[in-house]
C-alpha cells in the first residue's frame, strides 16, 4: 500500500464525480442525505470563505474491463456530495450564510464562482491498497475521532434556527471569552461557548435554573423550526455582552473569572433591565432598574472587593455569601441565585 499527498482543485472533483471516475464505496460509507441544509450552507460558506476543512482520502482501483483507473472515496462522502449538489444548483443557500444568503450556485459572480471552483482540497490518494487495508483505513479515521460530549451532541442533532442562532453569538463573544479565560481554548474547541451561551438564553427564557444538559436540549428542540423570540433574544444577549465588554473588561482583566460568573453577570445584568423569570419568586425583593447598572465608582470598588475575596477564597470577608457559592456546586439552582442576588445588589448600589 502507498500513500500520496497531495491537494486537488474542486473543479477536478467535481470532473470525477460527473464522469464517473470518482465513486462512493457503499459498503464502508454512510448513506447520502445525513447533512440537511443549514449543514450544507454551513460547509459551502466555509469554502466560500477560503476556510479549511479536513482532508478527503481516495483510493485508487484499476477496472481490469476498461484497462482505466478509477477512484473511490474512503472519507468525504458528505462534503463531496454536497459540493457537486451545490455546483448542480440542487440547492439554495440558507441564512447561515450571512454574505451569500440565498444564493445558488449560479448566482455567485464570476469572481466568486471561479475561487469556489478553483478552491484546493486536500487529499490522501491510497494506491495498490487491499480492501483489508482500506477497511482499516477508514476505521482508524473513525477511531480518532473523541465521543461527542452534549453540547457538541445538540449542534450536530439539530441545525434549526436555535444552533445557528448560537453559532452566530459565539462568533461575537467567544474571542471576548478565549482572551479574558473565561474559557480555555480546549473548553472552545469542544463547544462550551456555545454551551454557555445556551445557558445564558437559558435565564431569560426560563429564569435561573440548576446546569442541566437536558433542558438545554430542550431549548434546542422547541425552538428548532419556530423561533419567535429570536429578534428579543439576540438584543437583550449582545447588549448584555456589550455592556460586559465595554465597562467590565478591567474587571475581567484583573480577575479570573470564570464561565460560571459569566453567567452570573449576564443573570444579573438582564434581571436590571428586563427582568427574568421568577417561578419562586426568589428575587421578589429586587425590582428591575430599567439600565443594566448604577455604574459609579463605589460599584466598581465594591466589584473588586468582591472578587479579591473570592481569589483569596475568603470565608470571614464582606461578600462571604457570594464567596462560599462560588467554591462549590457552582452550577447549583441555590448558588445561582445567591451570586446573581449579589451582583443585583452592587450594580444597583444597593449592598
Amino acid at each position: 500500500m502507498k500513500i500520496i499527498r497531495n491537494t486537488m482543485p474542486i473543479s477536478d472533483f467535481y470532473q470525477k464525480m460527473k464522469s464517473g471516475d470518482l465513486v462512493i464505496n457503499r459498503s464502508y460509507q454512510r448513506s447520502k442525505g445525513l447533512w440537511p441544509n443549514n449543514a450544507r450552507t454551513y460547509f459551502i460558506d466555509t469554502i466560500l470563505n477560503d476556510f479549511p476543512f479536513p482532508k478527503v482520502v481516495l483510493r485508487d482501483i484499476m477496472d481490469l474491463k476498461t484497462r482505466k483507473t478509477k477512484r473511490e472515496i474512503i472519507d468525504g462522502q458528505q462534503r463531496l456530495t454536497t459540493i457537486r449538489d451545490f455546483i448542480d444548483n440542487k440547492y439554495m443557500l440558507s441564512r447561515v450564510s450571512k454574505k451569500f444568503n440565498g444564493m445558488y450556485f449560479d448566482d455567485l459572480d464570476e469572481i466568486n464562482q471561479s475561487s469556489f471552483l478553483s478552491y484546493e482540497v486536500s487529499v490522501d490518494i491510497v494506491i495498490s491498497a487491499s480492501e483489508e487495508e482500506i477497511l482499516e483505513i477508514f476505521r482508524r479515521i473513525n477511531s480518532y475521532t473523541l465521543p461527542l460530549n452534549t453540547a457538541e451532541k445538540r449542534h450536530a442533532t439539530y441545525q434549526g434556527e436555535f444552533k445557528w442562532f448560537i453559532n452566530d453569538l459565539t462568533d461575537l463573544m467567544t474571542p471576548f471569552f478565549e482572551k479574558f479565560k473565561v474559557l480555555t481554548l480546549r473548553d472552545i474547541s469542544r463547544m462550551m461557548d456555545a454551551d454557555l451561551i445556551t445557558e445564558c438564553s437559558q435565564i431569560i427564557i426560563e429564569g435561573i435554573h440548576n446546569r442541566s444538559s437536558s433542558k438545554l436540549e430542550v431549548l434546542y428542540r422547541t425552538y428548532d423550526k419556530d423561533f419567535e423570540i429570536k429578534e428579543e433574544l439576540k438584543e437583550k444577549l449582545t447588549e448584555s455582552y456589550n455592556f460586559i465588554k465595554n465597562n467590565l473588561s478591567e474587571l475581567f482583566e484583573t480577575f479570573s473569572i470564570p464561565s460560571y460568573q459569566f453567567y452570573t453577570f449576564i443573570g444579573a445584568l438582564i434581571f436590571n433591565k428586563y427582568g427574568i423569570p421568577d417561578e419562586k419568586n426568589d428575587l421578589s425583593d429586587y425590582s428591575t432598574i430599567n439600565s443594566f447598572s448604577n455604574l459609579n465608582e463605589r460599584v466598581f470598588r465594591e466589584l473588586n472587593i468582591l472578587f479579591n475575596e473570592l481569589d483569596e477564597k475568603d470565608e470571614k470577608g464582606k461578600y462571604i455569601d457570594f464567596v462560599k457559592a462560588s467554591i462549590s456546586t457552582t452550577q447549583s439552582y441555590k448558588n445561582r441565585l445567591t451570586r446573581i442576588k449579589t451582583l443585583i445588589s452592587i450594580l444597583q448600589n444597593n449592598d
